[in-house]
């Protein structure tokens, strides 16, 4: 989500250098044609440099060495709205999107859903991280759908936004993500890791902040009832029950 591409007047001089050079090049070759001497050489080299200038600089926007170190000055501004990782909108842009909802609902009167997703135990499978968290967003998008915003907040935690107006209801999305990131975890550590998901409606909060301090607390409550156990027998209840 960072921005890769120049500002928006350097964009600008590709069209108006082409023109300048050209209106120059006829000027100076008309009063070459007319007068028989040679004119002010100094005013082509100049146009032809500017133009040959902002042409550089948009092929180098345009590679990919380019992109990368728009990145990178991205990242050092705090700009960038994409999870490293995973590829998933991070945290500030879930921030925007879920203020985005709020108003919305607020206007129309259609609610929402949050659903959070954690793995408890996560530090016991730190070397499976690298592979975990992305087989973790992969997971929850085929899981959700291509409807709903994801994003990857910090750690395991991911987060859903689900609109009330859909065709399946949070409740059940939730079902198919519990699954889908149980298949997620590595067998050598499946007995102690495993997944926790809270669903958190909203309720007219005006502060985003109020509502994610609620959907956190929700989060909290399902972590220190859910056990390794019984988030194992609801798993595999749940395909024979929703055959």
């Amino acid at each position: 989500m960072g921005s890769v591409q120049s500002l928006p007047l350097m964009r600008l001089l590709r069209p108006l250098s082409l023109g300048l050079w050209l209106i120059i090049f006829f000027v100076e070759a008309q009063t070459i044609i007319s007068t028989g001497s040679n004119g002010n050489v100094l005013i082509p080299i100049l146009a032809t440099a500017l133009f040959a200038a902002a042409h550089a600089q948009f092929w180098y926007e345009e590679s990919e060495q380019g992109r990368r170190f728009h990145n990178t000055i991205d990242r050092m501004r705090g700009r960038t709205y994409e999870d490293e990782n995973t590829g998933m909108p991070n945290s500030r842009h879930f921030v925007f999107e879920l203020r985005r909802q709020m108003l919305r609902s607020m206007r129309s009167g259609h609610g929402f859903s949050l659903v959070l997703t954690d793995v408890a135990s996560f530090e016991r499978a730190a070397e499976h991280v690298d592979t975990m968290l992305p087989a973790m967003a992969k997971a929850l998008r085929q899981a959700l759908g291509d409807g709903d915003f994801i994003a990857r907040l910090q750690g395991p935690v991911f987060a859903a936004v689900i609109s009330d107006d859909r065709d399946v209801t949070a409740d059940e999305k939730a079902d198919r993500a519990l699954v889908a990131l149980g298949g997620c975890i590595p067998l050598d550590v499946a007995g102690i890791v495993y997944p926790v998901i809270s669903i958190t409606g909203y309720e007219g909060e005006v502060e985003v902040r109020d509502f994610l301090r609620r959907a956190q607390r929700d989060l909290l409550a399902t972590r220190s009832t859910d056990t390794t156990v019984g988030l194992r027998n609801r798993q595999s209840s749940r395909p024979s029950s929703a055959a």
